[in-house]
């Protein structure tokens, strides 16, 4: 596991309990960490493709949640200036930073681009427990329901073609929960992997290009799907987008907490976002890898078994290579090295 820099930032909004007349008494600079776990089997890990830090527009998510408590404490509501009361952050110059409006997102909902709500601000911790869960993202996703209801939400969507290193990088979904007894000034997030990883070196002897392609046929059909993380405590949730929100898609039992729950399947007739499992998703897409340089592929797998084996294939020009992948299950955080011998 790597540390990465602690960040001095004035403090979170936790502000709960006092009337709003009550002066705010003078707190220090809140200190707020992220490290990274790496794949297991990874020498270092991926956040960025150089495998040692995250990069600058890498963005995540936060959502406060306290859930023993019947009131909405500060940190838990943006005040309808985000959906689903997510804090949303960007790694800027060596920090986290909120983002601004030249990020293109409309994050309040007004149909044009603005900033995201600061939650780096006074506050004074409450006596409860705090729930702090964040996970990386990559798209703004903006519909009108078939009730009506402009949903918004900032997703992770998983992408079948990974040849692009953006697209690989943004198929790598971490997540993090710390949970603390009070609110607090010093929040530590230790973000893992909730997908898995291959990483395919394929070995020749006649003369295959540095341009060759490598696909893999007979996986789940997720592309372009938004990939769902189970948090336990999504259910004591207060600030959420109706039933397309984060407690509809994420609460799960507590041995779910942090794994896949499966993806967000958006349903007209019911008026809510369902999730599928993924043992209920077909296996017939093929998942295109990122060449890493020196015949070396990696490629972003959700955790899941298949049910027959899955077929590499190597293409270089007109010529055509293909094996089975022995590996039929993938469990969540683990990379594994396959190779292929082409003759």
């Amino acid at each position: 596991m790597k540390l990465y820099r602690i960040i001095p930032l004035v403090s979170l909004l936790l502000l709960a309990g006092c009337s709003e007349s009550e002066p705010l008494r003078e707190q220090g600079k809140f200190s707020f960490s992220t490290s990274v776990e790496n794949f297991e089997g990874e020498i270092a890990t991926r956040t960025n493709f150089a495998g040692n830090a995250f990069e600058d527009g890498d963005r995540i998510k936060l959502k406060i949640i306290c859930p023993f408590s019947s009131h909405t404490e500060f940190g838990e509501t943006t005040y309808g200036y985000s959906f689903d009361a997510f804090w949303l952050l960007k790694w800027h110059s060596g920090e986290w930073a909120t983002l601004t409006a030249q990020d293109g997102f409309d994050i309040d909902g007004d149909y044009s681009p603005s900033a995201s709500p600061d939650v780096y601000g006074r506050y004074e911790a409450q006596q409860t427990p705090y729930v702090y869960t964040a996970q990386t993202w990559s798209e703004e996703q903006i519909f009108i329901a078939g009730n009506g209801t402009r949903v918004e939400q900032y997703s992770y969507v998983f992408h079948a073609d990974q040849s692009r290193e953006a697209d690989y990088k943004a198929s790598d979904l971490l997540w993090a929960q710390t949970i603390q007894q009070t609110g607090s000034y010093n929040v530590h997030l230790s973000f893992r992997h909730v997908m898995s990883a291959l990483m395919i070196t394929v070995y020749d002897n006649i003369g295959l290009s540095d341009d060759a392609i490598l696909t893999l046929e007979g996986m789940p059909d997720i592309d372009q799907a938004e990939v769902i993380v189970g948090d336990y405590y999504a259910a004591a949730s207060k600030v959420n987008s109706h039933e397309y929100g984060y407690r509809r898609k994420h609460s799960c039992a507590k041995e779910q907490n942090g794994k896949i729950l499966g993806i967000a399947v958006v349903s007209d007739s019911q008026h809510k976002t369902l999730v599928k499992p993924l043992d209920e998703i077909g296996q017939n897409t093929t998942y295109k890898a990122c060449n890493v340089g020196s015949k070396t592929y990696r490629l972003i797998v959700p955790p899941c078994t298949l049910g027959s084996k899955a077929a590499i294939w190597v293409r270089d020009g007109e010529t055509r290579y293909s094996m089975e992948l022995d590996q039929t299950s993938f469990e969540p955080g683990k990379l594994y090295k396959v190779t292929v011998q082409i003759n």
